[in-house]
């Protein structure tokens, strides 16, 4: 294909990646596989236009996005080297080959980079992901299309995504009320999933929208409306979905204590810390590069024939996102997921509050031209979130995960150049 075709299909094709980046937040709680599908066309499309326009590599990076390639690249390639320091198992190419997603995040990056999406369109994107999921919950009575774990963990994290849109959606008509719905729906997604850890998650990122709040609050004394709102929708969505909520609750507080008591682990709370003990074992007697990708079961039973550890031949994880690295990856491991996750969590954090000389004056409670950026916010709530539901599972091994993270990363780093105005240029694309 000449540079003259390429030329011309590349506005095209750019924007069709961007349309089906924007369908994953949509999709991927009810409507999946359309989800992975749409991000595996995606990044397709990326590297196709990467090839016939090089071009896209000579465009102006800003440094952090950079960064965050070189991150995502680094915890793949640690995988990769973990690989054949250690013996393979059987599953050893499927526990990297989820983490391939961190590799295609370079290509659909760079291509929204000069194609970035309007601000409407993401938090569209999340308001109607968490709706659909908590319509698809309520009518069907539901725990999605996905693990249920899984879609308890990105309903939740659409509710609160939902949440911080206000202070951008109040400026068009019913966006208010819409956003309020998403937040909603998205709990009772999330409550009906009987995940939880989705539920653990509610308390910090209610804590993280709490502090914003306060912090760009003139009058503190204004806070207490808001204040009383967000508990309000919480405690009712919570009412709502009780039927849901005590029974597991009940049971986790029961198996917590069993589990201490006695000799019986076999329960989804005694599984989790006997693993946590096991991987403990495993980082102390291998702590540079672990017993590589797939050979946790294999070194579990090694422990177990020592008398260090008790049967989990039934486990299929070490149920944290941390433990997990450290087993497959050791230390390296560790350090290269909270390096991803920390530098994410400052980027966003820093981006929340952006210069802008053309301030529209939507932003209440801002001084001079400092504007507030709720997608930066959106941003630190997806950080805290998935470090929160790393804590009783697996985040970055698991592939439909990994599509939901990468694709929000990019949407919320493209999509927040366009926050600071109300309207777009006729040229720009979503």
């Amino acid at each position: 294909m000449s540079q003259y075709y390429a030329a011309k299909l590349e506005p095209a094709m750019a924007t069709l990646v961007g349309w089906l980046i924007l369908f994953v937040p949509v999709s991927i709680g009810a409507l999946n596989p359309s989800a992975e599908v749409c991000a595996a066309i995606a990044a397709v499309l990326s590297l196709t236009l990467l090839v016939l326009r090089p071009s896209f590599f000579c465009q102006s990076i800003p440094k952090h996005m950079k960064i965050v390639m070189g991150l995502f690249t680094l915890y793949f390639g640690l995988g990769v080297a973990s690989y054949f320091i250690n013996p393979p198992a059987d599953n050893s190419l499927n526990s990297i080959g989820t983490t391939l997603h961190f590799v295609l995040f370079v290509p659909m990056l760079l291509v929204l980079n000069r194609y970035p999406p309007k601000a409407t369109l993401v938090w569209g994107a999340i308001i109607l992901g968490a709706s659909i999921n908590g319509i698809h919950a309520l009518y069907y009575n539901s725990r999605g299309t996905v693990n249920p774990i899984l879609f308890g963990d990105i309903s939740v994290y659409l509710a609160f995504a939902s949440l911080v849109s206000l202070p951008y959606m109040k400026r068009f008509k019913l966006g208010v009320a819409l956003s309020i719905v998403g937040f909603v729906l998205g709990l009772m997604a999330a409550f009906y999933s009987l995940a939880r850890g989705s539920w653990v998650a509610i308390g910090p990122l209610m804590l993280i929208v709490i502090y914003y709040l306060q912090k760009d609050m003139l009058s503190k004394q204004r806070l207490i409306l808001p204040m009383a709102m967000l508990s309000v929708l919480v405690v009712g969505a919570g009412i709502a979905g009780w039927d849901k909520i005590e029974p597991r609750v009940n049971v986790a507080v029961s198996e917590f204590e069993t589990y201490f008591e006695g000799e019986v682990y076999r329960t989804s709370v005694g599984y989790r810390l006997e693993t946590y003990k096991g991987a403990l074992l495993t980082l102390k007697e291998n702590p540079v590069f672990g017993v590589g990708p797939g050979n946790r079961a294999a070194y579990f039973n090694d422990l177990e024939s020592r008398g260090l550890l008790r049967d989990l031949d039934h486990i299929l994880n070490a149920h944290n996102q941390v433990f997990e690295d450290g087993i497959d990856k050791g230390l390296l491991g560790i350090a290269s997921y909270l390096a991803l996750m920390i530098y994410l969590l400052l980027h966003f954090a820093k981006s929340y509050r952006q210069s802008d000389g053309q301030s529209d004056g939507q932003s209440g409670g801002q001084s001079g031209n400092r504007q507030t950026n709720p997608l930066g916010l959106a941003g630190v709530l997806l950080i805290v979130g998935f470090a929160t539901f790393g804590l009783t599972n697996i985040t970055f091994t698991h592939g439909t995960f990994n599509t939901f993270f990468v694709c929000m990363v990019i949407l919320l780093m493209t999509g927040v150049r366009a926050e600071s105005t109300l309207a777009q240029s006729p040229s720009s694309r979503p």
